[in-house]
């Protein structure tokens, strides 16, 4: 049972499985290695200044998150002179299933 299930398992109320979510996450988000998410910004950067597509994909939930990143990206730059080209590939039934069938 990881650490999660645990928690869920053990609280005795909604307010301490929220206190001990938050506090696991917490603990995750400060391991994050801030070099690495610069490198991830320096290659979306460099991605958009080349005039490069950026293509996002997740499964389950993660696949509301590309959509939700590219749109982030994509409507949140496009007043800018040089918007980012991005695209989720979950948005596209389409491409999904073509994927799988593949």
């Amino acid at each position: 049972m990881n650490r999660i299930e645990n928690n869920f398992q053990t609280s005795a109320s909604p307010s301490e499985y929220a206190r001990n979510y938050l506090s696991y996450l917490s603990e995750l988000v400060l391991k994050l290695d801030h070099n690495e998410i610069a490198k991830v910004i320096y290659l979306l950067l460099e991605a958009r200044q080349s005039g490069k597509m950026i293509f996002f994909i997740g499964n389950g939930g993660s696949a509301a998150t590309a959509s939700h990143f590219a749109n982030d990206l994509a409507i949140g730059t496009r007043s800018n002179s040089n918007p980012f080209r991005v695209m989720s590939l979950t948005d596209n039934n389409a491409v999904i299933t073509a994927i799988a069938n593949d």
